[in-house]
């Protein structure tokens, strides 16, 4: 069943260019890397240029557990999670309709 997420965070505005460029790298690897995550949209807030949103789908579990794995996450933790305002919240949430499949 798949697993739907948004991932929430600030980080210090002095490190909105080096979240950025760490956001790319994650995504990059997602893509090339990991078949099962279906959807990995990262969205940096209009007015508040420091706030950042992440929109996930994970074919299933095991998608999740490989993502969570590896080391462009692991990269991404190491060099986002210090510069955050505060803990990144992590939702999990039901589809209830979408336009794509």
């Amino acid at each position: 069943m798949p697993i739907y997420m948004t991932a929430q965070y600030q980080v210090h505005p002095s490190q909105v260019e080096k979240t950025k460029e760490s956001v790319r790298q994650l995504v990059k690897h997602v893509k090339t890397s990991e078949p099962f995550t279906t959807i990995y949209i990262a969205q940096q807030q209009i007015l508040n240029p420091s706030g950042f949103m992440h929109i996930l789908r994970f074919e299933d579990e095991a998608a999740l557990k490989t993502h969570q794995s590896s080391p462009a996450s692991a990269q991404f933790v190491q060099t986002v999670y210090p510069q955050t305002q505060k803990p990144i919240e992590f939702m999990e949430y039901n589809l209830i309709a979408t336009i794509n499949p």
